[in-house]
């Protein structure tokens, strides 16, 4: 079909990409002398009646589409061998072909790519638009470094195939590498659902691989059903936390667990993006290998912490110690003799606002302490992340009862991406100590407190804030623990 000129506009040149559904045709713009592609259905497919009517419906419903990260659909035709589809032509390369020539991306890089698909996301989303078919193979890098999402509604149609030789499972071949779970179930479909088929493309580029691999499409299916996608770090050390940390949210198992939206999900990504702040150990053993642990709180298939077990020798016994190091967690353990932290009793837990009014949702601070994460204390929202400019920071007031060593301290947040640090108790000349800093991870997480003495009381001091589904600036908490030795005896 080389040279041949469709409508007697576009005058097809050569074919630069063939799918399971269509080829995509490297054409000119007769008419106003510019450069475009063609996507045309291959002919078993325009034979299907029903196939055709759909692409014509699509193609209606992505026309009106315009967005800087979305590839535009310019025209739309037909002639007797079918419909066809006329689109800005992106000079560029794939992210699938990127990661495949680089391997991991940087992690600054990876965060801008992926916070611009999401950008495209949440615009289709606002118009009603599903994707379905998230994947790195649709995300197209232009020259000037800009990602464009592409195929917007096509996969609403791969349920139907009547090629010879193809099963409808063939077709989506490609795509199982990033189905989430609902949709290998069938269930509902909506927004968060291209939340967790984005987490997936996250993780690909922060490690250089899928999380999962199979013999053929429903091998790889049940693994997005019955797995939790890995912690990044444990194939790639350098992937910074609060990629790793966007990477399990995205990729809840349950859709209500996940960002609420692409838009949330961009914010988290930009609010740390480039930030390589010291990341957990995750230390081999004399084989080389690592070893990982998810902990769930409530539903099935809800990752909360991604803790990395290190094993330590203890010179002593001669043995091996055991150590979980969870999100933001990094230390040594020295053996058997040295005690176990366990929870403290809290003397007191308040809103902590020197800067502002004083007052930070007072009412609500009971819900960080009450035993139940899904009970949250949230800032007051904010115009920017950084308090619209009215203070440097808000936070919680905590202190231990009867007089305790203060180790570590235990968050569980509903707002992944605000950045926060522990202070600790007012010196005389009222400066507060930096015990540890942090990035929020939508679950539960650990921080290990370093210069926390007997009787210390801390402040969890939020400094930055993250972005809400109504593009406000936020954090919160479910749930806030001290942990430690206590000093009492029995």
């Amino acid at each position: 079909m080389s040279e041949a000129t469709l409508g007697r506009r576009y005058r097809l040149e050569a074919a630069i990409g063939r799918g399971g559904m269509a080829t995509v045709w490297r054409a000119t713009d007769l008419k106003l002398d510019r450069p475009v592609a063609i996507k045309r259905l291959h002919q078993a497919r325009v034979d299907d009646a029903e196939f055709t009517a759909r692409f014509r419906r699509e193609a209606q419903l992505v026309g009106g589409l315009s967005h800087p990260n979305v590839v535009r659909l310019l025209d739309g035709g037909e002639d007797e061998e079918g419909p066809y589809l006329v689109l800005e032509l992106v000079e560029g390369e794939t992210l699938k072909d990127r990661v495949a020539r680089e391997g991991a991306l940087p992690p600054a890089e990876t965060a801008r790519l992926v916070a611009q698909v999401a950008d495209a996301l949440a615009y289709a989303h606002d118009e009603g638009i599903v994707h379905r078919d998230v994947k790195s193979q649709n995300v197209l890098i232009a020259r000037d470094g800009i990602a464009r999402l592409t195929d917007f509604g096509i996969a609403r149609m791969a349920d139907v195939d009547t090629q010879a030789g193809l099963t409808a499972a063939d077709v989506m071949l490609g795509s199982a590498d990033y189905l989430a779970p609902e949709q290998a179930q069938g269930g509902k479909i909506d927004g968060r659902t291209d939340v967790y088929s984005l987490g997936v493309v996250l993780y690909e580029c922060a490690t250089g691989q899928l999380p999962f691999t199979g013999d053929g499409f429903v091998a790889v299916a049940m693994q997005h059903v019955s797995r939790d996608v890995p912690d990044p770090r444990l194939v790639n050390p350098d992937c910074p936390a609060f990629l790793a940390a966007c990477v399990q949210r995205a990729c809840a198992k349950e859709p209500r667990e996940r960002f609420v939206s692409t838009r949330q999900m961009a914010a988290a990504l930009r609010e740390q993006g480039g930030n390589t702040a010291q990341m957990p150990v995750i230390a081999s053993g004399s084989d080389g290998g690592t070893t990982s642990e998810v902990r769930r709180r409530g539903g099935l298939g809800r990752p909360i912490a991604i803790a990395v077990a290190v094993a330590l020798a203890v010179a002593a016994a001669g043995g091996i110690g055991v150590y979980a190091y969870d999100q933001l967690g990094s230390g040594s353990g020295s053996g058997g003799e040295e005690a176990v932290s366990a929870p403290l009793a809290l003397a007191g837990i308040s809103d902590f606002d020197p800067e502002g009014e004083g007052r930070e949702r007072p009412a609500d601070v009971p819900n960080a302490a009450d035993g139940d994460p899904e009970s949250v204390w949230y800032t007051e929202r904010y115009a920017t992340a950084d308090f619209g400019n009215l203070k440097d920071g808000v936070g919680l007031l905590l202190s231990a009862a009867d007089g305790a060593e203060i180790d570590e301290l235990v968050l569980d947040s509903p707002t992944p991406g605000a950045s926060f640090q522990v202070l600790g108790q007012a010196g005389a000349s009222g400066v507060r100590p930096v015990l540890a800093n942090g990035t929020t991870s939508g679950g539960e997480q650990t921080i290990p407190l370093e210069g926390a003495s007997l009787g210390d009381e801390v402040v969890l001091w939020f400094t930055g804030l993250t972005q809400d589904d109504s593009g406000r600036f936020w954090a919160g908490v479910g749930q806030v623990e001290l942990r430690g030795t206590s000093n009492s005896t029995e």
